[in-house]
């Protein structure tokens, strides 16, 4: 069996790192091939040992020539924009549509929306990442009967692989890394951080990624006075030495699938203070440290910085519900099957 996974970014995330480890996880079992625009996403597939063919334009023409190169026997689609191109240019070879992300704009009537209900009539299978993805969609009735709910999972060699890649030192007491973009909600991140740097007056801050909306959170600290003990480190290929050596991760998402940077945390031993979006529930459903109201989210990263007691507790908490939720084998046979079925 031959699968090819296409993604249409160039640099690597939380769902370019779910294709890289299911892809290392089936190694040797399934072949399978990433394709994706050229960029930073090539040097880090690289590093993780993953074959790789560079589509030149994101297009149904290009992807035609990949296609035909690699001739597939299944093509497995990563995010709408993916799947609406490879339904839009391939008429034969079954088709897996993975969404990892539950957008606000999935309960509009909207080009995306209304182009994903008209591909999916040559979706085989859809994958959602999260239940909240399908409860949202304005057209799920159109997949409800070709849908599974498959939660990402990590696969920690990976991590353990690569952490010692990096040979910065990092000192930071809590950290940030994800996109600085609208999801992610950085001014809010700028926000409770500010306050943790307030209560704390020596610790440091941590913000691991690059967005639109770098400029916004730079502002804030500044205008919080507290900006001196910010660092931007832009992307780090390889962020898990820095997420190791933090007390805390702070999340402010406004929506998520399954957050793959807080599972890194979780492998880690790192405790996660977050807004309670339903990605993080489902892989935290013991937390305490969840919370909606800023003062309460930068009172539990103070009490991680200054007790250890209290780090101590949750960082073994985390550790215990990632051990119990990250099932490579059943992944894997879920997977599997879904390639199986489809065949």
């Amino acid at each position: 069996m031959r699968v090819l996974h296409v993604l249409p970014s160039n640099k690597i995330s939380g769902a370019e790192n779910v294709v890289a480890d299911i892809i290392a996880m089936f190694r040797g079992e399934i072949e399978m091939v990433y394709t994706s625009p050229r960029g930073t996403i090539e040097e880090a597939l690289k590093d993780r040992e993953i074959t790789y063919l560079e589509i030149e334009s994101f297009d149904i023409g290009h992807l035609k020539k990949i296609v035909d190169f690699v001739k597939p026997d299944i093509i497995h689609t990563h995010d709408f924009k993916a799947s609406i191109l490879v339904a839009m240019s391939e008429k034969d070879i079954p088709i897996v549509s993975q969404i990892h992300v539950n957008s606000s704009d999935l309960t509009k009537v909207n080009l995306k929306t209304l182009l994903y209900r008209m591909c999916s009539r040559r979706f085989s299978k859809v994958i959602t990442v999260s239940s909240s993805i399908m409860e949202n969609y304005i057209f799920r009735d159109s997949i409800k009967n070709k849908t599974t709910l498959l939660s990402n999972v990590l696969y920690k060699p990976r991590v353990e692989k690569l952490i010692s890649k990096d040979l910065q030192d990092y000192d930071f007491d809590f950290i940030y890394v994800g996109r600085l973009a609208y999801q992610k909600n950085p001014e809010r991140i700028a926000n409770v951080a500010s306050l943790v740097l307030k209560n704390i007056p020596e610790s440091k801050f941590g913000v691991v990624g690059e967005g639109e909306l770098k400029a916004r959170m730079i502002e804030i600290f500044e205008d919080e006075g507290v900006i001196d003990r910010v660092t931007f480190t832009g992307n780090l290929p390889y962020p898990y030495k820095a997420l190791k050596s933090s007390k805390a991760l702070l999340m402010c998402s406004r929506f998520e699938g399954t957050p793959i940077t807080a599972l890194e945390a979780m492998s880690l031993g790192v405790p996660v203070v977050s807004t309670p979006v339903d990605g993080m529930r489902n892989i935290m459903p013991n937390s305490t440290l969840f919370s909606d109201d800023d003062i309460k989210l930068a009172k539990n990263v103070t009490d991680l910085i200054n007790s250890n007691k209290f780090h101590s507790k949750h960082s073994m908490l985390v550790e215990n519900e990632f051990n119990e939720l990250n099932n490579i084998d059943q992944y894997k046979k879920t997977l599997t099957e879904i390639y199986e079925q489809i065949l």
